[in-house]
């Protein structure tokens, strides 16, 4: 998600009444594989009567429903015939196991396992809270997998920083809860494959925000889960949304959530690709030590270093190509570092005012930062890359496997610093050669960026 399609400071406020709820069509299309049946007559605001008691929720009703501001909430007017339970999200964490086996290990390796089943099986969740577990089940199912994956590893670095049993249950609730806002966004952007627009981005980014303002109606959910699922976006340096909160204005327990978030997307996609484990996340940890909180960063490097895991011996492979696929993946990274530098983007981005600016000015901080911390544009990686499609080494490969994952993330906080531009570059306040310069500048960090994924 881009700063420049963040909600605003007053929307975010003030619960954003400008976002739409469509959990209604997801209960629709849940509909199709199991009753969703209207448990009282709902009625809008004006005392009209949409359904009736009893009605099932099918794709016409949740139009209609769509149409109007409603009394109540709408899961509190409707009942699944089937919904999961303490034991599914239990056996879905042995699942994942199963099909992670460096999770099982890290699991066992800690004697986590009677702290972490009694856990999952004893804690009480409200009916709703299950009925939208149930939907996102349903709707989403990697969700889900992720849901029980933080539940389970944010309450592991709970306990390895020391933290309290009761503290624990919150960070097992703040991973388990962290995405729940995601099943009242439109299933139509959810599911879409093709790039995102702003305002769909937008959308996506407002999944903080509604999860909070859900969490904040119950009783039994502790304000401090509802403070993490707003927050696990949000990073030290202030380039997080959806506020740009920095270091001082954060609290622990998002904190542990956001970097398990990043962890699974790491894991589950990067990774398994080459049989890679959670130890081969070191690079990436030790990247960004100062984008999460220091002791939470060292809380999860103890507990990979802790496992007995090691880093991955990568299988055979064509040297040659990922020594090719590197060195335009390196020269794309610097020609854009170089153009930002060169231009002077963080004394432009510095006069710019507002979260949008700021922003901006953070993430082009952190990028020209980090890279020059990781040695991957200087002159003799290129030279080394080059002597390998030469001369393949097989020796090398271990190293080539952490320069690409080192790269992604860099590439990867590049273009979030591109897609910031344009919203960050309409201050009227703002001298206009400075917000020319800053545009002519991510406009070729944009070209590098397309430029790569067009040979690639």
């Amino acid at each position: 998600m881009t700063q420049s399609e963040k909600l605003s400071q007053e929307e975010v406020e003030n619960g954003s009444d400008e976002i739409q709820d469509h959990y209604a069509e997801h209960l629709a299309e849940v509909n199709e594989t199991q009753d969703v049946i209207s448990s009282t007559d709902i009625v809008n605001k004006d005392g009209v009567l949409l359904c009736k008691k009893g009605m099932q929720i099918n794709q016409k009703t949740a139009a209609r429903l769509l149409q109007h501001k409603l009394t109540e909430p709408i899961e509190n007017s409707v009942k699944l015939s089937s919904s999961i339970d303490n034991a599914f999200l239990y056996n879905k964490l042995l699942s994942i196991q199963k099909q992670y086996p460096d999770f099982l290990t890290i699991h066992e390796q800690l004697n986590f396992a009677n702290i972490c089943k009694d856990q999952f099986v004893s804690t009480l969740l409200q009916p709703i809270v299950i009925q939208k577990l149930t939907v996102m089940n349903e709707q989403i199912s990697e969700q889900i997998n992720k849901a029980v994956f933080s539940a389970w590893f944010s309450m592991l670095i709970a306990a390895e920083m020391g933290m309290d049993k009761h503290s624990q249950k919150d960070a097992f609730l703040a991973g388990l809860l962290h995405d729940i806002g995601f099943i009242h966004l439109s299933p139509s952007i959810l599911n879409k494959k093709e790039a995102l627009q702003p305002e769909e981005w937008r959308a996506i980014q407002s999944h903080v925000v509604i999860g909070k303002m859900m969490l904040e109606k119950y009783n039994e959910i502790p304000p401090c889960v509802a403070d993490a699922v707003m927050e696990h976006h949000e990073r030290c340096d202030g380039s997080g949304y959806p506020v740009n909160k920095n270091e001082d204005h954060l609290g622990k327990l998002g904190q542990i959530v956001g970097i398990v978030d990043s962890i699974y997307a790491i894991r589950t996609q990067q990774f398994t690709k080459h049989d890679r484990t959670m130890f081969d996340l070191m690079p990436y940890l030790q990247m960004n030590s100062n984008t999460y909180f220091y002791d939470v960063y060292k809380a999860v490097s103890n507990i990979l270093k802790r496992t007995g895991l090691k880093m991955t011996q990568p299988k055979s492979a064509d040297i040659k190509t990922m020594a090719d696929t590197l060195i335009l993946r390196s020269s794309a990274l610097s020609t854009a570092i170089d153009c930002m530098e060169t231009n002077g983007v963080l004394d432009l981005a510095s006069e710019l005012s507002g979260n949008k600016g700021q922003a901006l000015f953070k993430q082009s901080r952190q990028v020209i930062k980090m890279t020059a911390q990781s040695g991957l544009v200087k002159n003799e990686l290129q030279t080394w890359l080059k002597d390998l499609t030469k001369d393949p080494d097989t020796s090398a490969l271990a190293e080539l496997y952490e320069i690409d994952l080192m790269l992604n993330e860099l590439h990867w906080q590049l273009n979030s610093a591109y897609r910031s531009c344009d919203s960050s570059l309409t201050q009227d306040n703002v001298p206009a050669n400075t917000l020319f310069k800053l545009r002519e500048t991510y406009n070729i960090v944009g070209l590098c960026l397309g430029d790569l994924e067009d040979k690639l």
